[in-house]
Order: structure tokens, then C-alpha cells, then sequence
């Protein structure tokens, strides 16, 4: 008797009144029953030949999971030296950066106190250069006027000087100064 019919079989019994008898016969197993219990079984096997399959699969996941990490253990003790080596070099190059930075730094703090300085001479060089230029204008013009002057003089010297041979060779008659007024000196 299967669960099934052993179920419909007791809610037939609960729904009839409790005075009723109900009799039942039961059958003899055939070949559907049989059939049915075979397969079951069948079924029972396949289930434990997976769930089998299942562990063995697991089993050497697990084991494929152990030789990764073993390898990943490897290379984490190979590569070791290599990163605390990168992890120097990448240190010094911080310290080498950090230097060139400072000198950088000192470089341009230089440099911006050379170029002041430059500036500074450069004006100083324009204010000189504007005095001496100041001085050679004046230098300039009394030079002009010292040979305008000396000019002058030589001119006066050649003139009283032709004056002088002409008058010997022509002599000429002299000239008496004109009397002073006493009126004149008072002033």
C-alpha cells in the first residue's frame, strides 16, 4: 500500500459516520508494484552515486584549493625580497624627489635673489649712466663755450695782430682820448 491510497484511505474513514464499517480488501502486489519499488530503488542508487560523485568533486576541490594556496604561499616567499626591494627603491626615490625638491627650492630662491640683485645693478648702471650723461651735457657746453671763447680770442688776436702789421705799414694818424668829465667819476 503506497501513502497515497493509505492517506485517501484514512480521510474516507474520517468523513463516514463512525457506526459505518468499512471493509476493505486488499490486492495482491502486481507488476506495476513491483515495477515501481524496482525504479525506486534504482533512483536510491543514482542519488548516492551523485551524492558520491558530489564528495569526490569537493574532495578534489579541496585539494586543487591546497596546492593553489601552497603555490600562492611560493611565490608570496619569492616575490618577498622583490617587493621589500621595490619598496626601497620607491623610499629612495621619495628621498632623491624630496632632495631635488629642496634644491629646486634653493635654486629659485637664488635665482629670484639674482634677478633683484640684476635689477637693482641695472638701475643703479641706468642712474649712473643718466649722471654721466648729465655731466658729459654740461662738459659739452662749456667746451662749446671755451671754443667759442678761444675762437673768439685767436679771431681778436689775428684781427689786432693784422691791425697792428697794417698800421706799422701804413702808419696812421693817432687819436687823443677824450677827456674825462668829473661828473663821470662821481657816479
Amino acid at each position: 500500500m503506497t501513502f497515497v491510497s493509505a492517506l485517501s484511505a484514512r480521510l474516507l474513514q474520517a468523513a463516514t459516520l463512525p457506526d459505518t464499517i468499512i471493509a476493505r480488501t486488499i490486492s495482491e502486489r502486481g507488476v506495476f508494484e513491483w515495477t515501481s519499488g524496482v525504479l525506486q530503488i534504482v533512483v536510491l542508487c543514482l542519488g548516492i552515486g551523485v551524492l558520491i560523485a558530489t564528495i569526490l568533486l569537493i574532495l578534489s576541490t579541496r585539494a586543487a584549493v591546497h596546492k593553489f594556496n601552497e603555490t600562492v604561499d611560493r611565490l608570496t616567499k619569492d616575490t618577498k625580497p622583490l617587493l621589500a626591494s621595490a619598496s626601497a627603491m620607491v623610499g629612495d626615490a621619495r628621498e632623491v624627489v624630496a632632495m631635488l625638491r629642496t634644491d629646486v627650492e634653493r635654486v629659485t630662491g637664488a635665482a629670484e635673489a639674482l634677478s633683484e640683485q640684476l635689477l637693482d645693478a641695472a638701475d643703479r648702471t641706468a642712474r649712473r649712466v643718466d649722471d654721466v650723461n648729465a655731466v658729459l651735457d654740461v662738459l659739452q657746453d662749456e667746451l662749446e663755450d671755451t671754443a667759442l671763447s678761444a675762437v673768439s680770442a685767436v679771431r681778436g688776436v689775428r684781427v689786432g695782430a693784422g691791425e697792428l702789421t697794417n698800421g706799422l705799414s701804413h702808419p696812421r694818424p693817432r687819436r687823443t682820448p677824450a677827456p674825462v668829465d668829473a661828473d663821470d667819476d662821481e657816479d
